[in-house]
């Protein structure tokens, strides 16, 4: 009769720890859990806040792509309206310096004319430079805007 109980002790003090071990498992088990689920969490927030960022960044280069545009449309206009004039100071510049059975004359008109024509010339050039300058800083937004 002594030796039963001592054997229902054994195997009660057995059963103990195997259910200790078991609720220690599922007590690390839930822990792991409910680490994983902070660090998913925490991650899914980080790529969602890299989402926005990358979202607001495009939509800025394609506000900067509209204002490069328009004035790259500005510039080409303002090309255009002074080729107008230069074209008409050089050809009044051309009259007078060959005019047929007229002796050449350099006098302030033809100097004034000369001065506007080189004014208006460099004004061109002046535009065909931002122009070009927009240009590529319009190809360098469009590029970065693929990426």
């Amino acid at each position: 009769p002594f030796r039963p109980c001592g054997r229902k002790a054994v195997v009660s003090t057995q059963s103990t720890g195997i259910n200790n071990t078991i609720e220690q498992t599922a007590n690390d088990l839930e822990a792991q859990r409910l680490r994983t689920e902070y660090a998913f969490r925490k991650r899914i927030h980080e790529v969602q806040m890299a989402k926005d960022e990358l979202e607001w960044q495009q939509s800025n280069t394609k506000r900067e792509i509209d204002v490069l545009m328009d004035d790259i449309r500005g510039l080409k206009q303002a090309i255009t309206d002074k080729n107008k004039p230069l074209e008409v100071a050089e050809t009044r510049s051309e009259n007078r310096t060959y005019r047929p059975r007229v002796e050449l004359c350099r006098d302030v008109p033809h100097d004034g004319l000369i001065n506007e024509k080189n004014e208006l010339q460099k004004t061109v050039s002046s535009l065909v430079d931002k122009h070009n300058t927009a240009e590529d800083a319009l190809n360098q937004l469009k590029q970065t805007l693929n990426r």
